[in-house]
């Protein structure tokens, strides 16, 4: 079975690379939210953007997300998702901004 990919088709498509629907570790998920930053960049903004909204640090708490952990479990993932949209779509809203 394979493993799905998440991803819009855009024009951003060629310079944030797709979601594949797994566990990810934080900095590596913030890379691709945060591609051009450095990882520890990434993790920061991140880590500071999930701080800074109350609705999405409670459903990812829901998740067993804390402000320490290593790892988000797919379902974590999920809610990322649901609250900023792919890699590709949050950085052209980045982009735009």
């Amino acid at each position: 079975m394979k493993t799905p990919i998440i991803s819009s088709s855009t024009a951003a498509q060629s310079s944030v690379p797709s979601l594949i629907f797994r566990a990810y570790t934080v900095k590596e998920l913030a890379c691709l939210y945060f591609p051009q930053k450095t990882a520890t960049g990434a993790s920061r903004s991140l880590r500071a953007l999930i701080r800074h909204d109350p609705e999405l640090l409670s459903q990812l708490r829901a998740q067993g997300y804390r402000p320490r952990v290593h790892y988000l479990p797919p379902s974590a993932v999920q809610v990322l998702l649901e609250h900023l949209g792919t890699p590709e779509e949050f950085y052209e809203i980045l982009r735009k901004a």
